[in-house]
Formats: structure tokens, C-alpha cells, sequence
């Protein structure tokens, strides 16, 4: 075997042990679990490795649950990126993605925004994702409400992501309107808040 493809292996090696290491603390969340409740012990046994090689990939539980908290952001980019980038102007469409990529990652959101509460590193990630929205949803205000102030042009999209968060967030854990009406809705708030309109 080449050195290049010895080196290939290990780096694929790797990759499936941290996967493993992913999989086995999203199969406990999963099941109910509290992150707090969940202990290195559990998840090295989950996912079949040693308690050295849990450190070997992450310092600590607080570093496993922001590389998972990474996964949730690249999608929620992904999902938002379309309407944001004007490539589809269908704002139903991207919140439906949005809802999804909630329920997808739901184990994963509710860990995050369980261990935000007490983990101030958690809490300025779960912050930095949903501001770092911000500055494109206050573009696509100002694309089409060219007179409102830059102080309410960003206060409004403040309010529209932060809004969105909070209710999907809430719709994935414990829905109590339907899929449909909730999207028309979020859809319909959107959609007057980037258009122009009296401000």
C-alpha cells in the first residue's frame, strides 16, 4: 500500500470513528435523554470505542455537541440559501425546508438549546447561527423597502428570524397547529415584512 493511500485509510478511519462517536450521542438524545444526563461512558459504549479515543476527537461533551450543532447549520444554510440568494423566491417553499431540517435534526436542536441554557459557549453558537441570518434577511428588506431606516430594516429582520426559530423550534417539539396552516402563516408574515409596504 502507498503512503498516500495508507494516509487515506487512517483519514477514513477517523472520520467513521467520529461518526460513530455523532451517532451514538444522537441515538441516546433520541431515546429522550437529556444531553446534561448523557455521560462519555454511554456514548463511548454506543458507539463501541474506548473512553482515550472519545478524547482523541473531542476535548469534552461540550465540543461533541457544538460538531453536532455544526451539522445543524450547514443544513438550515442550505435550506435558507435559495430564498436568500433570490434563486427561489417561493419564501412557503424555504421555511418548509427549514421545518424540516427541525424535525431532521430535532434530537440534536433540543440538546443544543437544553445545554444553551447552562453552557454559555453552547449559547453563543446557537446565537451566532441565527444572527449570522441577519445581514441577508435585512438586504432582502431593504431590496424591497428602500425607504425604511436601517435601524427598523434591521429590526425587522431580527424579528423575523429570531420569531422563526422560536417557532419552529416549538412546532418541532410540540406541534399543536397543523404542518399546512403553520407554514401559510410563517409564510404570510415573511411576506409582508420584506415587501413594500407602509413601515
Amino acid at each position: 500500500m502507498s503512503v498516500l493511500s495508507r494516509r487515506s485509510a487512517t483519514a477514513d478511519a477517523r472520520r467513521a470513528t467520529e461518526q460513530a462517536l455523532l451517532d451514538a450521542t444522537v441515538a441516546l438524545l433520541e431515546e429522550g435523554r437529556a444531553f446534561a444526563e448523557i455521560s462519555i461512558e454511554q456514548i463511548v459504549r454506543g458507539a463501541g470505542v474506548s473512553r482515550p479515543t472519545f478524547y482523541s476527537y473531542f476535548r469534552d461533551k461540550r465540543a461533541l455537541i457544538l460538531e453536532l450543532g455544526e451539522g445543524v447549520r450547514q443544513a438550515l444554510i442550505q435550506s435558507a440559501d435559495p430564498w436568500l440568494d433570490l434563486v427561489d423566491d417561493d419564501v412557503e417553499h424555504s421555511l418548509a425546508a427549514l421545518l424540516r431540517t427541525y424535525q431532521r435534526y430535532a434530537s440534536t436542536v433540543r440538546a443544543l438549546m437544553e445545554a444553551a441554557t447552562y453552557d454559555e459557549e453552547v449559547a453563543a453558537f446557537w446565537r451566532v447561527l441565527h444572527d449570522g441570518f441577519l445581514p441577508r434577511v435585512e438586504q432582502r428588506i431593504l431590496a424591497s423597502v428602500p425607504d425604511i431606516p436601517d435601524d427598523q430594516a434591521h429590526a425587522r429582520a431580527y424579528s423575523l428570524v429570531w420569531m422563526t426559530e422560536r417557532v419552529l423550534s416549538e412546532h418541532t417539539a410540540r406541534p399543536t397547529v397543523t404542518e399546512s396552516a403553520l407554514l401559510r402563516q410563517l409564510a404570510w408574515v415573511w411576506t409582508t415584512s420584506t415587501s413594500d409596504i407602509s413601515t
